[in-house]
């Protein structure tokens, strides 16, 4: 997404004259069409099913309940990135349309603050599980806790995207201007997304499933051995966190891999940038999927979900039939009315 911002849409757009070039451009866009009919619409449905149960439910939804609500959250923001992206000539030999500057950083922004809520709050669920699982009954891993510690996930995400912000003043500012013209603030800013996207995220994960997993190993079981996390819980957590990590990977790793270009000062391989601005759009679109995986997991392994989902249903349908009823009472109230004006007055 870094070349609509620097004013070059890169090798996929109509200006492609390579064969290869051509090749590769022409299944990338047949990828995306395919993601925007198929995942695009699941996303969209099942991040708002999850939304709208969740918020419906707020006073008997647990931990993980708020986490995913976090995820879904995150998952419409990249729902409405995508549609614009993938219509565009990053994604497109022949593009719906073309990004302006500013709406093109504005998704960047969203794009990388979704994306870290989205990891971050997977790694905070395997986290939270393990307090659940040492410490039962505390406050420590509480709903209210939760909601706070998502709010900071939000702004921690929104930090952690002001390179990119960094590097849009810069380019609007006089070349002329020393600091700007020698600041590389793209290869800064995957470098940092890389860091606290793939790596934070993983350590943090790879500590909560070992003391999961070998709980004797940790102090904070000797104050409860007997506690166990909820089999259900366990169940939905390891496949959301493996989704979420199989399909972000890539897209982390083109970074590392783009960084590393940069370094070793290989601008000239045009056919390996070429290849590069490829496989980062590939690795885009496996991350994009994740939207719909995770709320289509959550539906499938959260065990309460389709009962709370009837009770809404049944809701929105008690009100509209109430409001039909109301219609319907009002308007036969008006006739009996009009009909008792027009009585000739004995």
């Amino acid at each position: 997404m870094w070349s609509c911002i620097q004013g070059n849409f890169g090798p996929n757009s109509t200006f492609c004259g390579d064969d290869l070039c051509h090749n590769v451009g022409l299944i990338l866009s047949i990828a995306s069409t395919a993601y925007l009919i198929v995942c695009f619409p699941l996303g969209l449905i099942f991040n708002v099913l999850v939304l709208v149960v969740n918020l419906r439910h707020k006073l008997s939804i647990n931990m993980s309940d708020v986490y995913f609500t976090n995820m879904a959250l995150a998952g419409l923001i990249l729902n409405l990135v995508a549609f614009l992206q993938l219509l565009g000539p990053d994604h497109l030999l022949w593009p719906v349309w073309t990004f302006g500057r500013e709406l093109c950083m504005v998704s960047f922004i969203l794009f990388n603050m979704a994306a870290l809520v989205s990891i971050y709050s997977a790694t905070l669920l395997s986290l939270d599980c393990f307090i659940e699982q040492a410490l039962p009954h505390t406050y420590m891993s509480s709903v209210y806790n939760t909601k706070h510690v998502c709010s900071f996930v939000w702004g921690g995400a929104a930090l952690a995207s002001f390179s990119s912000l960094l590097f849009y003043v810069c380019s609007k500012i006089s070349e002329e201007v020393n600091d700007c013209s020698k600041l590389q603030t793209k290869e800064l800013g995957d470098a940092i997304m890389f860091f606290t996207g793939l790596v934070v995220p993983t350590a943090g994960v790879g500590y909560a499933f070992r003391l999961i997993l070998c709980p004797r190993k940790s102090h904070l079981f000797q104050l409860a051995e007997s506690s166990r996390l909820d089999p259900s819980i366990q169940r939905l957590l390891l496949p959301t966190v493996l989704a979420q990590f199989a399909l972000w990977l890539p897209y982390y790793l083109t970074l590392l891999v783009s960084t590393a270009h940069f370094v070793t000062r290989a601008r000239d391989d045009m056919r390996f940038a070429n290849l590069l601005h490829f496989l980062r759009g590939g690795c885009e679109l496996l991350a994009y999927v994740s939207t719909c995986a995770v709320p289509m997991i959550y539906k499938c392994l959260q065990k309460t979900f389709d009962s709370r989902l009837r009770l809404v249903i049944q809701d929105m349908q008690c009100g509209l039939k109430w409001g039909l009823c109301n219609q319907r009472g009002l308007r036969q109230q008006h006739i009996a009315t009009v009909s008792q004006a027009e009585l000739p007055v004995e």
